[in-house]
């Protein structure tokens, strides 16, 4: 895998090669090289600003507050003219989902206006920012100066003070989000749960070779709970979009029996994540942490 640390590397030579990588996908869908949609484009490019934006979390405590929060604000920044196409696309593709059990033949006779409407946003809203606006551009020219800073923050020093801190953090944050959820699962911590479990299953993808038997297991179990928080809070945009302006989709009886099937899948879908949020996030940080060292120790 590539986005992993790799025997016989430096830290340094590690991150700076996985950023590197990343950097250059993100120049590569910006400028139009690979083949595929538009849409398939910017949710690449935004995965890999994702997974930037992971690196510098990992390694925050060598960078110090000041460079770390200008490269997470630069990364954050890159990704924001795109993040309203994938909304847009999100908002079709969580339809589709959960009408897809009852056949495409049922989907177009129950709420077929509905998809109608969502694929009109859609195309109003990809031509407007990526023809219009061309986002892509702006995307392409801002990574060139991440590309160009990249020296100046990624060759950190070959020892886990560079990182301990960093992945701590990032666990405690999970942790906590989840006991808010547990505590009132509201649409806003299950977004902020699913957003720190994301930049954990990245590190954790990241130091996996530090004890594979162990982080891979635990990698591939963050990486399905982020799929399944990152359904119920499609679900959640959906809901939010449709019930916001009933009128738009064929009034409040139209749409009363989608919103029944929404709430229904996303009560599933969130006992499934507290489930297997419990076998993740057992432990304490300081205890999370010290086993990791403990790997870490092992694997140098």
């Amino acid at each position: 895998m590539s986005f992993e640390l790799r025997v016989g590397e430096t830290l340094g030579d590690g991150i700076h090669r996985i950023a590197e990588k990343e950097i250059d996908k993100v120049r590569g869908y910006a400028n139009g090289s690979p083949r595929g949609s538009r849409d398939a484009m910017v949710h690449e490019v935004r995965k890999s600003l994702k997974k930037l934006r992971t690196l510098i979390r990992l390694v925050r405590p060598a960078l110090g507050g000041k460079t770390y929060r200008r490269e997470n604000i630069a990364l954050r920044d890159i990704a924001r003219p795109l993040t309203e196409v994938r909304d847009a696309a999100i908002l079709v593709e969580a339809l589709d989902k959960t009408t897809k059990a009852h056949g495409p033949g049922s989907r177009r006779r129950s709420f077929g206006n509905v998809r109608k409407e969502l694929i009109r946003h859609q195309r109003n809203v990809r031509g407007k920012i990526l023809t219009e606006e061309d986002a892509f551009k702006s995307v392409d020219s801002a990574i060139k100066d991440a590309l160009v800073r990249l020296d100046n923050w990624a060759d950190v020093k070959d020892k886990w003070s560079s990182v301990g801190e960093g992945v701590q953090r990032v666990y405690r944050r999970a942790r906590r989000a989840f006991a808010a959820v547990r505590q009132t699962p509201t649409v806003e911590h299950l977004h902020e749960w699913r957003k720190q479990s994301r930049y954990l299953r990245h590190q954790l993808e990241l130091l996996r070779p530090l004890k594979p038997a162990v982080l891979g297991p635990l990698a591939s179990r963050t990486d399905r709970l982020g799929e399944i928080l990152g359904d119920d809070h499609d679900l959640a945009m959906l809901r939010r979009e449709v019930a916001g302006d009933p009128e738009r989709f064929g009034g409040a009886h139209a749409i009363a029996p989608l919103l029944g099937r929404i709430d229904h899948r996303r009560e599933k879908l969130e006992d499934r994540a507290m489930a297997v949020g419990r076998t993740i996030f057992r432990r304490a940080p300081d205890d999370f942490v010290r086993r990791l060292h403990g790997y870490w120790k092992d694997w140098h």
